[in-house]
């Protein structure tokens, strides 16, 4: 990116003035949601060190930059991370701590424009440089930028339950930023045109792979989502139906009970036998016994709100009802409302049984009133109604709901309830929590990883076509001064390096791991291992020199990782031994990473001729206290060597703690 190009300003300065502009307009109408607000944020942010990073301020653009990749990282994390490792819960926590009670998907700005102005601040931090792979940053975020328009243009039965894509003036700034780095950048670019395209093109495809990668597993995750909210939506209906029905039977049941006699029964009979039917099912309001005139005169339970009904006449107090009430006292059918409103003053629906007395007279009839809020109410007890909203419904009257205070879910999913002959709507709709909870992160890991392995392809790339330029170059020149130069140059950088250096590992040798002990000795604690392949002979004389050389080889590997990561050195000593020096190690330590080696080794899949496993033995020391002297550390070292293959190989020992006399 180079200095102050007009055009690049110019692009650069409308992406920030729309942000700015359309950020303002939301602040002053108090509209907006809060993840559009931090999108728009993040873009002036990036577009106002784009401009400083022009101008030629790179020190405090670099400091926005950082300002604004710390929310961006945070988000990408948040997306690509499995549940199982940092779960949407622990997101939500740490977010109501530090933006004052938000919760993460509040102000989670969308997938793709994370990820798009995450290479666009790289790029500007890295001023678009080619080596650093600057024109595959920018062609990446035109796809992405592509990608989000199709989003934006695409229709789709089914919502997402991610965000994947920013609003449209969001992405119009976005432009406006790439196209202020492209112009700024293009100059650069043109002296080096070959090998750009020849590293940009192979890595775009491979982004464009895994873009579509992604964009398959994103549908089959959200559809085997959706379906199995459905599924359960659809259980939880079925098993409602299931039990309605067998109050059905019970119903039945019930009133052929009555027709065994021939006279009305008494309250205190009526409420024994009822009770049996209302302890199974409790969403009958009352189970009560209708005379021929149609009145009331058992109910039960005897609640307060029951006993009001007695005695009252149907045929007048009940008009939704009365051909209910007909069918079954003067036709003996059985008679079934509406969803009508009770005498008790909510809606439900009655079923009228006739108690035949002969053919062509009936005793009476049973009334069993069906309450839909309590029906509503035993139904939402099986569902996390914090977590889920609940609607039951007949047509587009609602008769009973329950709606978490979180955000819903894009997810509606309506299914028919038979309530004896009714029609009855239930709606579930999952909180947008519960969704993301559930919602599988592969399809996004995967596509990051494409990104990163794109990347890696353009640097690997580019360098070969770099070191290739270097090459015609330099022959073209003065071959065979350079040539000699060269040689000189490259040999005598050899010589160095191979006075301190193993040849064959490619590690330190004795000599270099020596003279870092001397020059860095003063640390304390200061720790040294010692380690031996068990029985390496048997390597050599069964396999050959090329299968031993290639074991040193992935020793040498293995240790070097272990110690390097804790800010060691390991070198090879001699032979099958290699070593180790640790500062700042206590003899804890020192023991716990030789382990870790030893485990290491004995899992690399390394085998003698006879089947069994390779391993090491590895004898620690660690100075406590004291000057440094070399010969009683490496002695120590090599006595504890020894006595882990006296006590048959395989295992780490540590020798005892040594603390020196400045005398």
């Amino acid at each position: 990116m180079r200095a102050s190009p007009l055009p690049a300003c110019l692009m650069t300065g409308m992406a920030l003035a729309l942000t700015a502009l359309v950020g303002g307009l939301h602040v002053i109408g108090g509209t907006g949601p809060v993840y559009a607000v931090s999108e728009r944020v993040l873009i002036g942010m990036v577009a106002l060190a784009q401009l400083m990073m022009l101008a030629g301020w790179r020190q405090s653009a670099r400091v926005v930059l950082s300002m604004a990749l710390i929310p961006l990282t945070v988000t990408l994390l948040s997306y690509i991370l499995p549940e199982y490792w940092v779960s949407l819960a622990a997101w939500d926590r740490w977010s109501r701590r530090l933006t004052q009670g938000l919760e993460l998907d509040a102000w989670r700005p969308s997938l793709l424009l994370a990820l798009s102005l995450t290479l666009l601040a790289t790029a500007c931090a890295t001023r678009a440089r080619i080596q650093l792979g600057g024109p595959l940053l920018m062609g990446i975020t035109v796809l992405l930028l592509l990608s989000q328009l199709r989003f934006g243009v695409a229709s789709t039965s089914t919502p997402h339950v991610l965000r994947y894509a920013a609003g449209p003036l969001e992405q119009l700034a976005l432009w406006g930023l790439l196209g202020g780095q492209i112009l700024a950048a293009l100059p650069g670019w043109k002296a080096r045109a070959t090998i750009v395209h020849r590293a940009l093109w192979p890595s775009l495809i491979l982004v464009l792979l895994a873009l579509l990668l992604w964009h398959q597993q994103k549908n089959f995750t959200e559809r085997e989502l959706n379906a199995q909210v459905r599924s359960e939506a659809q259980r939880l209906a079925d098993r409602l139906t299931s039990e309605i029905n067998e109050h059905q039977a019970a119903m039945s049941r019930f009133a052929n009970v009555w027709s065994l006699f021939d006279q009305v029964p008494s309250q205190e009979a009526w409420s024994r036998q009822a009770a049996l039917y209302h302890d199974d099912f409790r969403y009958f309001l009352n189970i009560a016994f209708i005379d021929r005139d149609s009145h009331i005169v058992h109910v039960h339970p005897q609640s307060n709100v029951n006993r009001g009904v007695i005695g009252t006449r149907l045929f007048d107090a009940q008009p939704a009802g009365r051909d209910a009430v007909r069918q079954a006292l003067l036709e003996q059918q059985v008679g079934r409302t509406d969803v009508i409103e009770l005498l008790q003053g909510v809606p439900g629906i009655i079923h009228y049984l006739p108690i035949p007395r002969d053919a062509t007279h009936t005793l009476g009839a049973v009334a069993m009133v069906v309450s839909l809020p309590i029906l509503a109410e035993t139904l939402f007890n099986e569902v996390d109604t914090r977590r889920t909203a609940l609607v039951l419904a007949e047509g587009e009257q609602v008769l009973a709901s329950q709606v978490p205070t979180t955000p819903l879910g894009p997810w509606r999913f309506d299914t028919l309830l038979d309530v004896a002959g009714q029609p009855l709507r239930l709606g579930v709709q999952p909180d947008r929590a519960s969704l993301l909870e559930r919602h599988d992160r592969y399809p996004i890991a995967s596509l990051s990883i494409g990104i990163a392995l794109a990347y890696l392809l353009y640097l690997v790339l580019y360098a070969y076509g770099s070191l290739a330029r270097q090459h015609r170059t330099l022959h073209a020149s003065n071959a065979e001064l350079h040539r000699e130069i060269r040689t000189r140059t490259e040999l005598q950088q050899e010589i160095e390096w191979l006075a301190r250096h193993d040849e064959l590992t490619q590690l330190p040798n004795r000599r270099l791991f020596l003279e870092t002990l001397k020059a860095k000795g003063e640390a304390r604690p200061l720790s040294i291992l010692i380690c031996d392949i068990d029985h390496f002979k048997r390597i050599n004389d069964h396999y050959g020199h090329l299968v031993g050389d290639r074991y040193l080889n992935q020793l040498g590997e293995l240790g070097r990782g272990v110690t390097e990561a804790h800010g060691g050195l390991f070198a090879r000593y001699g032979g099958e031994e290699f070593v180790a020096y640790l500062p700042e190690t206590t003899a804890d330590q020192a023991f716990l990473i030789a382990e870790t080696i030893r485990l290491r080794v004995k899992d690399a899949d390394l085998h003698h001729h006879d089947g069994s496993v390779l391993t090491v033995s590895i004898g620690t020391v660690t100075l406590v206290t004291g000057p440094l002297e070399l010969d009683a550390l490496m002695q120590a070292a090599d006595d504890a060597l020894y006595r882990a293959k006296a006590q048959g190989r395989n295992r780490v020992m540590a020798a005892p703690e040594l603390a020196t006399s400045l005398s």
